[in-house]
């Protein structure tokens, strides 16, 4: 008989780690494989926000991983110039903002948004999975097939010492971009290529070259080309960012000897000595799976969604789809929901995804716009990743890599303007300053990342419209469906987030503290009252009425709003979460 499980996590990235972190904190046991043995050494995603934060914040995560990030200095803008020894071109505040503004960035959650390179996360996600006694954890082990019957899914892997098969009721596709359960499942991927990349890994040092940069992102525009330097951990830990194009260019070309020399023209000065560490390609696309869900099987992360770096989405989303995901399936599994709880999840988050593929779209195509002002045309620029696929196969690939190499060629000798000295140099630059400074969504987005709501799924829709998220600034607003505005609560002994006094094994009720005692003589056993004493927070924050009751899911999610003067709506809603009226959970009250 196969070994079994209640729930089987294919990938242990950040979003496969997270899962199996997030189902253990409900008491549940998972088996986790990953095909690698080791964690990634090249640095990938590097910005995690302020939602991301708050997951990992429930998970005891959170200081361990600010330790870990570039101090808050280092984060104060995105630059853009011609060389890092050239002249500069513009600027995107991140962090650099106005007192106002870093006053209303603080106050919107009981954490902040950092920047960690994804390897030194990894890092410490893995030792976590290794030390936690609920997760059994094998790496080296690597998924290759799955079978549904009527009650299990049987998974079957390989590992060193040979074939082997697991049985499960549910799995979860956390394996990334090029996922083996989605591509076993039969389920496409919607969306375009937009531009191949080569990643670069390298040391060297440059603080004298950005010194007055103070950011951890670079982009540089060259008559050799473009290309994006990240600052994870200087002088050790950088990564540089190459534009290629296939079928006329191959990851292969890429050595180190060529990737040295991209860089070396990119900072303007050849006599820096450039360790190159590693070299991955990657693809940058905007894609959602077709579904996130067949039968007892998910798609999480990277395996139901792939964005452009821009904006941060990626890494972010996939978290947000573990935490949406991990108290529906411990619910059910414990008996605490009924079963079709579970089929809310692609309800609730494929529309999100679908959205911040959109987002990252608009965003990518903002960088057109600097490209634009800089002298590259908007249009050939961004046909051309599709034109170039499309080259009848039948035409001399040497002729075609000739034929566009000189076009390229040309057109990068435009952005020789940029860095000229005279008074056309200069309208070159004032032309671009003000196209980056229209930059600010790709980088500063707090409001996308902490306003995103939910339209139907395990909650009580209204008819009240969803307000309009400004992606860069959140403006707090209570409303079914999105996620509860945080506020400080000081009881005298310690300074609590409302966020932490949501119950994560039981529905939460909160109330203000007068009505407290009407909203616990009629709910069940299974869910907990929260008296809110601060008027502040009840009228002023949240808008509430004294009447007025919140449902909330464990995912710090509103899931219905309550009125005092009909009580009995409390069990239409928990229905609405599909809430078990056996369930026996007996909450302490608060």
């Amino acid at each position: 008989m196969p070994a079994q499980w209640d729930v089987v996590i294919v990938g242990a990235g950040p979003v496969g780690a997270t899962m199996a972190l997030l189902l253990a904190d409900h008491g549940i046991p998972t088996l986790v494989v990953d095909r690698r043995t080791r964690p990634q050494t090249h640095p990938a995603a590097h910005v995690l926000s302020t939602r991301s934060l708050e997951i990992w914040r429930q998970l005891g995560l959170e200081r361990e991983i600010r330790r870990l990030s570039a101090p808050i200095h280092e984060l104060r803008t995105i630059s853009y110039c011609t060389t890092l020894a050239g002249p500069a071109l513009g600027e995107v505040p991140v962090l650099d903002l106005s007192a106002e503004d870093v006053a209303a960035v603080e106050s919107i959650s009981p954490t902040r948004a950092v920047h960690l390179p994804q390897n030194f996360l990894e890092d410490l996600m893995w030792d976590r999975l290794r030390d936690h006694a609920l997760v059994d954890f094998r790496p080296g082990w690597t998924h290759v097939g799955q079978c549904d019957s009527a009650t299990d899914i049987f998974v079957s892997l390989t590992h060193a010492d040979g074939a082997h098969t697991v049985a499960t009721r549910y799995l979860i596709g956390a394996d990334g971009a090029g996922s083996s359960v989605r591509r076993e499942l039969g389920i496409g991927m919607a969306g375009p290529v937009l531009q191949h990349m080569v990643s670069v890994h390298f040391a060297a040092n440059l603080e004298r070259f950005y010194r007055n940069r103070r950011g951890p992102v670079l982009w540089t525009h060259t008559p050799k080309g473009l290309g994006t330097f990240i600052i994870h951990r200087p002088p050790d830990e950088l990564v540089f960012q190459i534009p290629y194009f296939p079928p006329i260019e191959s990851p292969d070309e890429f050595t180190p000897e060529v990737c040295a020399r991209h860089i070396g023209n990119a900072i303007g000065d050849r006599s820096v000595d450039i360790a190159v560490k590693s070299i991955q390609s990657w693809a940058m696309t905007a894609q959602i799976a077709d579904s996130y869900q067949s039968g007892a099987t998910f798609l999480v992360g990277d395996a139901a969604h792939r964005f452009p770096p821009t904006g941060g989405r990626g890494l972010n989303t996939g978290v947000a789809d573990a935490h949406n995901l991990a108290w529906k399936l411990a619910w059910v599994l414990s008996g605490r929901a009924d079963d079709d709880l579970v089929d809310t999840y692609a309800i609730e988050r494929r529309p999100l995804g679908r959205a911040a593929t959109d987002d990252s779209v608009r965003n990518f195509d903002g960088l057109l716009d600097v490209l634009s002002a800089l002298g590259l045309p908007r249009r050939p620029v961004r046909a051309l990743p599709a034109a170039l696929g499309r080259v009848p196969r039948w035409l001399p690939p040497l002729l075609v890599r000739r034929i566009v190499g000189l076009a390229m060629a040309l057109g990068y000798q435009r952005l020789r303007l940029a860095a000229a000295p005279g008074p056309l140099g200069r309208r070159v630059r004032r032309r671009t300053a003000a196209a980056i400074a229209l930059q600010g969504p790709h980088y500063r987005s707090w409001g996308a990342d902490l306003g995103g709501a939910y339209r139907s799924g395990a909650l009580v829709p209204t008819d009240s419209p969803i307000p309009q998220v400004e992606p860069e600034f959140y403006t707090p607003h209570l409303h079914v469906g999105g996620r509860l505005p945080h506020a400080w609560i000081d009881d005298g002994h310690r300074r609590r987030s409302t966020l932490d006094l949501i119950r994560p094994d039981c529905p939460t009720v909160f109330t203000t503290a007068d009505a407290a005692g009407a909203w616990q003589a009629v709910a069940p056993p299974a869910v907990a009252v929260v008296g809110i004493a601060d008027s502040a927070i009840w009228n002023g924050l949240w808008q509430l009425d004294a009447s007025d009751a919140l449902l909330l899911r464990p995912d710090h999610h509103v899931a219905a709003r309550l009125h005092l003067d009909d009580l009995a709506g409390l069990h239409g809603a928990l229905m609405s979460m599909r809430v078990r009226s056996s369930a026996s959970a007996d909450p302490t009250r608060k």
